[in-house]
């Protein structure tokens, strides 16, 4: 490969997706040098998503990873891939399900296809309310509610679910050493847990790059090992069935979707004000996926099983 094709193939997403909106060609404003490529200052003060004014979750947000993921969705992975991690639950109508992480509710309405009841709990404000407003216009405010919530001040009725679920929503709790004893109490003798997540590998620490990573989320991430997920569930007196490495996949759907999006954009396409919020995606992808690439960070998909009262 060429120097010129090398500078090329390697200019940043950041300043791709720059170039894109202002209708540059990116080799005109990157040579391949570490320079700073800064949004119009009018804009950056309107609508940067660096900026702590900004919220974490905003319409423009919402709007981007809808583009990415699919309608009613905040995380990788579509309506296909949902039914893929539902079906071992053997979900039917008489059972109750508890969603952590629901976001804008697309997941608890997918379960309607197995016409079970689902609680979903979310603790952004805006995705909540966007959320249930969304399953009420789909006659499904009962049977897919979606509820803020706040973990510090988490409470879950005793014995109160046949299945608890959730999508990458755990790895920035806050106190999940409290989050599990609590999840498993709230199961019915005979329920389930399944749940993905990131996870560290094994029984690793975080590396220098993975202390990087934790610094820039926008939520920092408190990522257990997969064995201390696992020991977790069994202290709790849970049957682990599964502790699956599902990365591949889950970095080949990730990848998809970019790409996806970026195929179906053209110049003037997307507002002036989402711009910034999709870079800021763009950013917070690609250092997830650089750590995925390295396996310093893994996605796991864990289901468990109470087969009887468990207690810690």
């Amino acid at each position: 490969m060429t120097a010129v094709a090398e500078a090329r193939r390697q200019i940043p997403l950041r300043v791709r997706l720059y170039a894109w909106w202002q209708g540059y060609d990116p080799n005109d404003i990157y040579s391949g040098d570490p320079v700073k490529v800064e949004f119009d200052t009018k804009a950056k003060a309107r609508s940067d998503p660096h900026s702590l004014t900004v919220p974490l979750w905003s319409a423009e947000r919402i709007g981007v990873d809808e583009q990415l993921w699919g309608e009613g969705m905040h995380t990788p992975g579509g309506e296909e891939h949902l039914l893929t991690l539902l079906t071992p639950f053997g979900l039917n109508p008489t059972m109750t399900v508890l969603e952590f992480g629901a976001g804008l509710g697309g997941v608890a309405r997918t379960m309607r296809h197995f016409g079970c009841w689902v609680t979903g709990l979310e603790q952004s404000k805006l995705l909540a309310e966007t959320g249930m407003e969304r399953s009420r216009v789909a006659g499904l405010e009962k049977q897919a509610s979606i509820e803020h919530f706040d973990p510090k001040k988490l409470q879950l009725k005793a014995s109160g679910y046949n299945c608890i679920f959730a999508k990458e929503a755990f790895f920035t709790w806050p106190d999940r050493a409290a989050l599990f004893p609590a999840m498993i109490d709230a199961l019915r003798p005979g329920g389930q847990i399944g749940f993905t997540d990131y996870v560290l590998p094994e029984m690793s620490r975080p590396t220098p790059k993975v202390e990087e990573w934790i610094a820039s989320e926008p939520e920092p991430p408190e990522p257990w090992s997969s064995q201390v997920v696992v020991d977790a569930l069994a202290k709790g007196g849970l049957e682990v069935r599964v502790a699956e490495d599902v990365t591949e996949l889950h970095q080949t759907t990730v990848l998809r979707s970019w790409r996806d999006l970026t195929q179906s954009l053209s110049p003037g396409s997307m507002p002036a004000e989402t711009v910034p919020y999709l870079v800021r995606e763009a950013e917070l992808w690609a250092k997830r996926g650089a750590l995925l690439r390295s396996g310093e960070i893994r996605v796991y998909r864990f289901h468990a099983i109470k087969a009887a009262e468990a207690a810690f």
